[in-house]
């Protein structure tokens, strides 16, 4: 007889995006059952540089300290650079990974490599109550209007049990099934390029002309040499149309490459994993299906040029785990669960574009498959500045076209992440999206005497700057757009839902029907 459990959500793939997912869900009180195939967390550390945005949230969930805790020391510090190989004595250091972000958020990056990552993700959703299932694979699937239906195997004892489940969340990765189960197509270049990952021990050092690096763009090989504690990785293109396969980088091979990347015959190399992969460019052409919702690689691919893709991942999770959370508590229509399609996508089909404009300025393209590319912008304006043009806000008249803003120069428009700021509560500084968590919240000026007593009769958060919190660089009303008496609503993930400029008649009738619209519920 097959057992049956419940669940209020099933997330399939228990990698990187999966565990955040299943972080998050718990976080927000949401039962969730994660099913993975494979025996464990990774070995591999395809994932390692954390944005500042990612550990912004991954701060919230109150990991943060932990995951520098595990940072690789090799990457403590580390530069980027760009040489013929390690023994160039021209060298062109192209500074940190990310760049100083102190005047954009309170959480800086971090190196952590993917094999160290997953295993505190996993112990924290455990922690919280997920139900975390690896060596179990998804072989069934059945969405209908009511809920999800699959039937999942123990790879160990071979054992079949059916979950029945309110929502699922595919994070199953590029060569995840969920999607063409689903029958749902994707648009996009498609497959660019096929590399090799060659993790080795070495003797190296991970310094070049005395200065410690995070990777080095070794131009003689188009590859990217990336150091470590103990076991180093060699990333490089092979080419299949000329008869390379994978199985062609052995240990002698390995020994060669690794030689000529670094300049030298003397150096030590035990061939530890070699693994090949894709450069793949796609995005589903919708997010979400019915009752089942695609985030990470199962939703968009992109080039590992910037940085862009795990982390865009764990952005597609914290945007979506609020939002489910909200209706399963019956506090929002269903309705916003569509939002997120109209949000993720969008910002994911622009990352993508530039993912790709980096691959095109970094490294050669041999087979010339790689489209034509848009003009690269900063890190910053991709990992902070991402704009919805629509979702859960309410627009404004007037709202800018671009995709990213620069948020050294932030607007405050609905449907960018709430601007940084430095605040002080209890005699205590931190970054304003510390604030930001599990409720609405609505953000008032000193003078916004009307609006702070509007908010005590709704449910959500009121802060008053100039109150119990201070604004220690007066940037409030300049960073968020507003007057005096204007008001600023943020959503549980950060992003600006609506503002008010400033003062309105019947302000308690205003934030009622501003939440009745975003929660597709009537005004109560």
């Amino acid at each position: 007889m097959t057992n049956t459990s419940q669940t209020s959500a099933l997330v399939i793939g228990g990698s990187l995006n999966g565990l955040t997912m299943a972080l998050l869900l718990a976080h927000h009180g949401v039962r969730c059952i994660v099913v993975e195939r494979q025996p464990a967390t990774t070995i591999q550390y395809k994932f390692a540089g954390i944005s500042p945005r990612s550990m912004e949230i991954f701060r919230a969930l109150g990991i943060d300290d932990e995951i520098r805790a595990h940072a690789t020391g090799d990457q403590a510090g580390g530069e980027i650079a760009r040489a013929r190989n390690l023994a160039d004595p021209d060298v062109k250091f192209l500074g940190k990974a990310w760049g100083d972000s102190s005047q954009l958020g309170g959480s800086p990056p971090a190196t952590c490599d993917q094999d160290q990552l997953e295993p505190i993700l996993r112990a924290h959703a455990e922690k919280l109550g997920a139900d975390i299932r690896f060596a179990t694979e998804l072989v069934e699937l059945e969405a209908g209007p009511r809920g999800v239906r699959a039937r999942v195997v123990d790879r160990r004892t071979q054992r079949t049990e059916l979950i029945v489940a309110d929502y699922a969340v595919a994070a199953d990765g590029a060569g995840g099934t969920t999607r063409e189960r689903l029958g749902l197509g994707r648009h996009g270049p498609g497959v660019l390029q096929h590399w090799m990952n060659l993790i080795f021990e070495t003797d190296l050092r991970p310094v070049l002309h005395g200065r410690r690096i995070t990777s080095c763009f070794v131009t003689d090989l188009n590859a990217s040499i990336i150091p470590r504690d103990d076991r180093w990785r060699l990333s490089l293109q092979y080419r299949p149309d000329r008869g390379e396969r994978p199985e062609d980088f052995d240990q002698a091979r390995t020994a060669e490459l690794v030689r000529r990347a670094a300049g030298r015959s003397d150096v030590a190399v035990r061939l530890f994993d070699a693994r090949s992969w894709e450069v793949t460019a796609y995005v589903m052409d919708t997010f979400h299906c019915g009752r089942v919702f695609f985030i990470g690689d199962a939703a968009h691919t992109m080039p590992p040029t910037g940085g862009f893709g795990g982390n865009t991942g764990i952005h597609d999770a914290h945007d979506l785990a609020w939002k489910l959370a909200y209706v399963l508590a019956g506090t929002a229509d269903s309705a916003l669960l569509d939002t997120y399609d109209a949000e993720r996508r969008f910002v994911a089909d622009r990352t993508l574009g530039q993912a790709l404009a980096r691959l095109a300025a970094w490294f050669d393209d041999p087979t010339k498959r790689l489209p034509p590319t848009e003009p690269i912008i900063d890190d910053h304006a991709v990992i902070f500045g991402a704009r919805y043009p629509a979702g859960a806000l309410i627009p404004e008249p007037g709202a800018p076209a671009d995709a990213f803003e620069d948020p050294r120069k932030p607007s405050g428009w609905p449907g960018i992440r709430a601007p940084h700021l430095v605040v002080e509560r209890t005699a205590t500084q931190q970054p304003i999206h510390d604030l930001f968590d599990k409720r609405f919240t609505l953000l008032v000026g000193r003078d916004g005497e009307d609006w702070w007593a509007a908010s005590t009769r709704l449910p959500l958060e009121a802060i008053r700057l100039g109150g119990d919190v201070v604004d220690v660089a007066g940037r409030f009303a300049s960073a968020y757009g507003v007057g005096p008496r204007g008001a600023v609503l943020v959503r549980p993930d950060g992003v600006v839902a609506w503002r008010a400029r400033a003062e309105v008649g019947n302000p308690a009738g205003v934030l009622a029907e501003v939440l009745a619209k975003l929660l597709g519920r009537p005004p109560s």
